[in-house]
């Protein structure tokens, strides 16, 4: 195990399961790669997430393009500087791809100057063209995730949960390996006294009204229904539906943030024909965006920063979660 990974278990800012899925050993030279968990910010207290920032494929020539957009979001993340950011998937357009990821790097230059740190998950974009050589480009910019599709951490009191919901990409056993660290961690940080909330990021939502992709029942099964049964968990965060909405189910929250500029999805919006009650009351085309959580002693602070068309950004949908240490 390499002496990074044994140093930041031992502070309890990273876990895995140690039957996790790890690729054989590749070689990254060349790739460009991006701050981790060393670098976190311990007097910062805010994070932010973002999902779906992959450019339209240029044969996808009846999407919009939001090449703009996409630059907008990014850099008003890098001028918030947040203790760290985390990324719900589909960070490029095609994973295997050497220029699309130089784009990537591209938007990303002043962000990476100020070494904001980067914890992203696996889309599916990330697996177009040779799975190999996207991992490889994917792995390669962030070497801090010790070439893991799914980890945890913890940051002040919140323990984070980020899974892959890649399931075609991965072998019965890698599912189940992944299926029971997954309730090993749910069962791990609601015994955990330092910690008041958990939040689990996964790419495939279990809920969506979107009209371009469905809800994903494995993601329900697997993630979201034991989700439910704990205390702790507060916010279930996916992307893939290029949308912001927002389902409250059993008093938890459950977040589609797929705002970061890729070509916008419609949702069934009517009450009487759409799949779930959308707690956020928004038209069918939805706006680019980004979310971001405060910590304020044991108070959580939710806000989502919409993209204006004068390309300024406004706080909407403001949520404040509270919680009382007991004696």
């Amino acid at each position: 195990m390499p002496i990074l990974l044994v140093c930041l278990l031992s502070i309890g800012l990273i876990t895995h399961s140690d039957t996790s899925f790890a690729l054989q050993k590749h070689e990254f030279s060349g790739i460009i790669s991006y701050a981790g968990f060393t670098e976190i910010d311990p007097k910062k207290n805010h994070f932010i997430l973002v999902g779906d920032t992959q450019g339209t494929s240029h044969w996808e020539f009846w999407r919009e393009r939001d090449d703009k957009e996409r630059r907008l979001i990014i850099d008003e993340i890098t001028r918030r500087e947040p203790a760290f950011v985390t990324h719900l998937g589909d960070l490029t357009t095609r994973g295997s791809s050497k220029k699309h990821w130089e784009q990537f790097d591209d938007f990303h230059k002043e962000f990476r100057e100020r070494k904001i740190p980067y914890f992203p998950i696996l889309g599916n974009h990330e697996f177009y063209g040779s799975n190999d050589r996207a991992l490889q480009n994917y792995f390669g910019r962030f070497p801090h995730l010790s070439e893991r599709r799914w980890y945890s951490f913890i940051w002040k009191n919140i323990g984070f949960i980020l899974v892959d919901s890649n399931f075609s990409r991965l072998t019965m056993e890698e599912r189940e390996q992944q299926r029971k660290w997954y309730i090993e961690e749910l069962e791990r940080f609601e015994k955990d006294e330092k910690i008041d909330y958990v939040i689990v990021c996964c790419h495939e939502p279990p809920f969506t009204n979107s009209r371009v992709v469905r809800p994903n029942e494995k993601v329900k099964a697997i993630f979201a229904d034991p989700f439910l049964k704990y205390g702790k968990t507060s916010f279930f965060f996916s992307g893939h539906s290029h949308s912001y909405e927002r389902f409250q189910i059993e008093g938890k929250s459950f977040v589609v943030s797929g705002g970061g500029g890729g070509p916008r999805h419609k949702l069934s919006i009517n009450p009487e024909t759409r799949r779930y009650n959308d707690f956020f009351g928004g038209p069918e085309i939805r706006f680019f965006h980004f979310v971001c959580l405060q910590i304020q002693g044991n108070t959580i602070i939710y806000n989502v920063y919409r993209l204006e068309p004068n390309e300024t950004f406004t706080a909407i949908d403001p949520i404040t979660l509270s919680k009382t240490k007991q004696k």
